[in-house]
């Protein structure tokens, strides 16, 4: 199944190379984090990172909620872990 995206900034931003540049992180909540007791109704979380090596807790990351290119709501579109780009995070 071909991935769906809201709009072609933000695919090309999702694809490219994660270590140069702004680009946008899909990642899971892990069991761990939500067997603590996170009550959301969404596991997932969506940042925009400038350059980014998995785990690095040093990077600076904006968590959003809506497309910054097309102001579409993330969680109505990127909802299933085929967008995810890493898991096993520590939150």
């Amino acid at each position: 199944m071909e991935k769906k995206f809201c709009c072609e900034k933000f695919r090309f931003r999702y694809e490219g190379n994660s270590e140069m540049g702004l680009n946008f992180r899909i990642i899971k909540l892990s069991q761990n984090f939500l067997d603590r007791g996170y009550w959301g109704d969404n596991v997932y979380r969506y940042y925009i990172t400038e350059g980014y090596h998995v785990f690095d807790d040093k990077i600076k990351a904006i968590v959003m909620e809506f497309c910054p290119f097309c102001g579409k709501k993330l969680k109505s579109i990127y909802k299933s872990d085929e967008y995810i780009n890493e898991s096993n995070h520590p939150y």
